[in-house]
């Protein structure tokens, strides 16, 4: 009986220090190799797919420009500035407008294309009753010295006749979208030229005219007369 006891007493013992070394070894393993203590993944991505989860793949070097966006989240062709800057590269500049259509067609798909292809051709009519409007209107040369009363009326009539040519041949949103801020800026600039011509006292001019003209003076004509030549040079550039 006591025999028996010591051998259970024994084989206790050494499962107790089996267990212990085992315990070690898996500690020290953790420390001295943390690859071989981890499992093997299968792939490189085992987290939850989502919003900025997994990194665009980047654009192979010397692939070419990137592509502008021409759908919104909806489907629906975006009529924005990018797109005014695209349909220029093709048709502004020589008139491509059958490369610009095939263009159309790699990316886009019915009913969309249908919409973008007559954008185009809206466009590219509008781009030659342009080219038509501005030689009929017979701009005068600008003057590096400074523009005239004379002129800077012509150039706001001359706009104003641009924009009703926009309206009706591409539409009131498009002429907005695409037109709309560089118009602004530009009647803008055309009526503060006008402005700072008129007497104190005139209608045009306010108290808050009459202390800029104090403050800076020379400096405001100067960079008034600026703006103006720079809205003219814009209104007064010709197709190639």
């Amino acid at each position: 009986m006591a025999f028996l006891l010591d051998s259970k007493l024994g084989f206790g013992m050494a499962c107790l220090l089996g267990a212990a070394a085992g315990v070690m070894g898996g500690v020290y393993l953790r420390h001295a190799d943390p690859a071989a203590a981890a499992p093997a993944r299968e792939s490189s991505w085992d987290g939850p797919v989502g919003p900025g989860a997994l990194a665009v793949a980047a654009r192979p070097a010397g692939s070419g420009p990137e592509e502008p966006p021409l759908l919104d989240a909806a489907g629906r062709l975006v009529v924005d500035p990018a797109l005014h800057r695209l349909y220029d590269s093709f048709l502004k500049n020589g008139g491509r407008e059958q490369e610009l259509r095939a263009y159309l067609k790699r990316r886009l798909t019915p009913p969309v294309l249908a919409q973008a292809e007559t954008l185009a051709g809206d466009y590219a009519r509008y781009l030659k009753a342009e080219a038509a409007l501005r030689a009929n209107g017979r701009l005068a040369p600008l003057d590096p010295a400074g523009m005239s009363s004379a002129q800077v009326e012509q150039m706001l009539a001359w706009q104003q006749q641009r924009a009703q040519l926009r309206e009706r041949m591409l539409g009131i949103a498009v002429s907005e979208a695409w037109f709309g801020t560089e118009d602004a800026n530009c009647r803008t600039a055309l009526a503060d030229w006008r402005t700072m011509r008129a007497p104190a006292g005139s209608e045009e001019v306010d108290s808050n005219e009459l202390r800029a003209r104090r403050l800076r003076g020379a400096v405001l004509e100067q960079r008034r007369n600026e703006r103006a030549q720079s809205c003219a040079a814009q209104m007064m550039e010709r197709q190639p």
